[in-house]
């Protein structure tokens, strides 16, 4: 899922709004500044003994935490839906559970490249699905190997989707580092 332009820069005021707000409540309570005795809080009091003030905050209160979790809940991850429709004649349709399908391109890539270890992950893809592998390079393989294990895979799921229905990515990384051998301590 890709998030909104605004989402970042609106966590980012917001947070920093909360974490002023907070300060001001400690200082508040604390005196830490020196600057509440000096204020007159005489102008206050008249808003704050109307009967209804409490429900309207209380209100406004609920608003915003009803804002709050809806923007929340809005950007929560989609799980990938796992059917792919490949073709829709009437009332007749063909599906493709894309599932199945990274589990075999995890296997072929790791019996064609000189990779270690092969994970995938599916994502929704206008309309598609795209399915991202990730791996570790052999130490001792070369670039060509891998461009190639690569492009014919790609070209593979081109072949078998020309509609663009599931696209794959393969990503290489570096070797795995060896872990280090544990020796018992003699005491």
């Amino acid at each position: 899922m890709r998030t909104p332009v605004a989402d970042r820069p609106a966590a980012a005021v917001i947070g920093l709004a909360l974490l002023a707000a907070g300060a001001i409540v400690v200082d508040w309570r604390f005196d830490l500044a020196g600057v509440w005795p000096r204020l007159d809080p005489g102008a206050a009091d008249p808003v704050l003994d109307i009967d209804w003030f409490p429900w309207a905050a209380l209100g406004f209160a609920a608003l915003f935490a009803g804002l709050a979790l809806w923007w929340l809940l809005a950007r929560l991850p989609r799980p990938a839906e796992g059917r792919v429709s490949l073709a829709a004649t009437g009332a007749d349709r063909i599906e493709l559970d894309a599932r199945s399908l990274a589990p075999r391109l995890r296997t072929d890539l790791e019996r064609t490249a000189p990779v270690d270890r092969v994970t995938s992950r599916r994502q929704d893809l206008r309309g598609g699905q795209l399915i991202s592998l990730r791996a570790h390079v052999d130490p001792r393989a070369d670039g060509a190997s891998l461009v190639k294990a690569a492009g014919d895979l790609a070209e593979a799921v081109r072949t078998a989707f020309p509609g663009g229905e599931v696209a794959v990515r393969v990503a290489v990384d570096g070797p795995r580092r060896q872990r280090a051998r544990r020796t018992p301590r003699v005491r």
